[in-house]
């Protein structure tokens, strides 16, 4: 029985080594369900034994891609934090140190950024993209709540700064065949943007209660 549990598992990761370097290669709407299973060496049937569809594909594939930060975070936006900008700002640079050296991360940023708006899996895309904005945008509702954040944003509109140079840090040090030093750069970036977002004063009590009910999505 364990036998059979251990080659299960090393054919699951055949197919998601197999799925992540053609739909990085070929794209995720060229890289056929028949094309992985003969780049995995197995069977369609044995496919369909792990994975229901190419949704399905993708989403396996960012879930192994998850690091240790990503987790916290997450855990963090649920259960609260007692410093979520402090949170935020490690989680962010500890992101880019570990992208820099990391190939599979690499390959998930590369399918993410090319896959097309008409392509199969399209909905996980937005999910994903959706839960990663909730996430960060819970974080800054909470440092909103505990007087953390300058009144000069929204938590929403911090969500989306953040996300914007998260992503755009990635993608252009990919693009550029990675021409700058991304967690040196990164660095130096998300701790001035912490340093914005953060209040320096006192705020009064009706700054902390003026903000929209609507400030996460």
């Amino acid at each position: 029985m364990r036998r059979s549990k251990e080659d299960a598992e090393q054919t699951r990761q055949a197919i998601l080594d197999a799925a992540e370097e053609m739909f990085c290669n070929l794209g995720v709407a060229a890289s056929t369900l028949a094309k992985i299973s003969s780049r995995a060496g197995v069977t369609r049937g044995a496919f369909y034994w792990h994975f229901k569809d190419k949704a399905d594909l993708l989403q396996a594939l960012h879930e192994r891609s998850f690091l240790a930060h990503e987790v916290l975070i997450r855990a963090a936006a649920r259960d609260g934090h007692e410093d979520p900008l402090g949170l935020l700002e490690s989680a962010a640079i500890e992101m880019l140190s570990a992208f820099e050296k990391d190939l599979r991360q690499q390959r998930m940023v590369m399918i993410m950024n090319a896959h097309g708006p008409a392509e199969e899996g399209t909905a996980w895309l937005q999910a994903v993209n959706a839960d990663l904005f909730r996430t960060l945008s819970a974080l800054f509702v909470q440092a909103h709540a505990k007087g953390q954040l300058t009144p000069d944003f929204l938590p929403d509109e911090a969500a989306s700064i953040l996300l914007a140079t998260m992503n755009g840090l990635l993608t252009e040090w990919l693009r550029s065949d990675k021409s700058f030093q991304l967690a040196q750069l990164g660095t130096r970036l998300v701790k001035r943007q912490m340093t914005m977002f953060r209040q320096t004063a006192e705020p009064d009590l009706e700054t902390l209660t003026s903000y929209p009910e609507q400030v996460s999505r």
